[in-house]
């Protein structure tokens, strides 16, 4: 593992923001509250990255969840850095020792490639044997078809806390084989989310831009869903479109899950791209008051399948993403609170009726 894989005290604070001092995090290794630190030939320490989520913490600002969540990334627009948001959240959420598995449903398959999944092809390759590799690959089609089982689709990362279901191309015709099926709209909710619910604290659903069956099935089954809202004229015309679509299927479909909305590629030295950001702030309710400027930072780290914090921990970007995550998770959060509050006080047994008719 070379050096710049490894964490050392300033990489940490740099990576979470965080303001706490170095002998904060030499008294803690000494106290055995964070794990055991590596000592380089120059005597300072290091962790490796399978530490870091145990640090994370303790020291970050993503706090626990007392439930699993499950965040749906979603609009019917590509290229709006829907899957860059995806991974940087995932990211950071495991950092934070949230337990985190991403599912891929959307058919290009980016957010796979970007949490560094590889089936290892070459040009060399022969047919039969590349065909072997691939077909060595499960997806949701194959658990649709019982395949094989929900567990076995799940592939890990250099993060023990975070874990992914890859995207294989017989996504394209999943939407079609759950159409067919008996309560088709919760297919994803029943088969895949549940199960995942006992292993992990946050499942995020990385959807495509088209909205069909599985795209359904998502928004069924999430507790919050994210929006990224690019900041250019197309965008804001789709806007209300969209909107209304979102809250057609909300009172259709009898769910009621958040929705955030996400700034991005907006630039303060651009008149029309940073007045619809302007415009969206106000008079948009859901939207955040942060944002993600357009830059090419955030595809180098995508590239490398990292975070941004992690790949340029001291960029301009890198604090943009940290206040984003921020309020997403306060968001996160709130809604987990508002579960456990109505699980408080929902009616029970002969009350539900009289609470129904009041």
């Amino acid at each position: 593992m070379s050096d710049d894989q490894f964490f050392t005290i300033s990489k940490i604070q740099k990576v979470f923001g965080s303001t706490k001092s170095r002998n904060t995090f030499v008294k803690a290794e000494n106290a055995n509250s964070i794990p055991k630190a590596i000592r380089s030939p120059s005597r300072h320490r290091k962790w490796a990255i399978e530490d870091i989520p145990k640090i994370g913490e303790k020291y970050g600002f993503m706090s626990k969840l007392k439930s699993p969540k499950v965040v749906a990334l979603f609009i019917t627009k590509g290229g709006v850095l829907k899957s860059t948001l995806a991974l940087n959240i995932a990211r950071m959420a495991a950092l934070h020792n949230i337990r985190t598995v991403v599912v891929g449903l959307d058919m290009q398959g980016d957010i796979t490639s970007s949490l560094g999944f590889d089936v290892g092809l070459t040009e060399d390759e022969n047919l039969e044997s590349a065909k072997e590799k691939i077909e060595s690959i499960y997806g949701l089609p194959d658990l649709l078809q019982g395949k094989t089982q929900i567990e076995d689709l799940l592939i890990e990362t250099n993060i023990p806390t975070l874990s992914f279901i890859p995207e294989t191309p017989e996504l394209t015709f999943l939407e079609k084989m759950v159409s067919l099926k008996g309560m088709r709209d919760f297919w994803l909710e029943n088969k895949v989310i549940q199960p995942l619910k006992e292993h992990f604290d946050l499942i995020l659903l990385d959807c495509s831009p088209n909205w069909n069956m599985l795209i359904s099935n998502a928004l069924v089954s999430c507790d919050v869903l994210i929006s990224p809202l690019e900041c250019k004229i197309n965008h804001f015309r789709n806007l209300q479109s969209f909107r209304t679509y979102i809250d057609q299927f909300k009172e259709e479909m009898k769910v009621n899950f958040d929705h955030i909305y996400v700034p991005i590629k907006y630039s303060n030295n651009k008149k029309l791209r940073k007045e619809i950001r302007s415009y969206y702030m106000t008079n948009i309710p859901e939207c955040l008051h942060g944002g993600i400027r357009d830059s090419q930072l955030g595809d180098d780290a995508m590239a490398t399948c990292l975070s941004v914090p992690e790949f340029s921990p001291s960029s301009p970007l890198a604090d943009e993403v940290r206040e984003v995550i921020k309020e997403i998770w306060a968001k996160v959060c709130k809604s987990d609170v508002d579960e456990e509050s109505y699980s408080q006080h929902k009616p029970q047994g002969d009350n539900l009726h009289s609470s129904l008719t009041c």
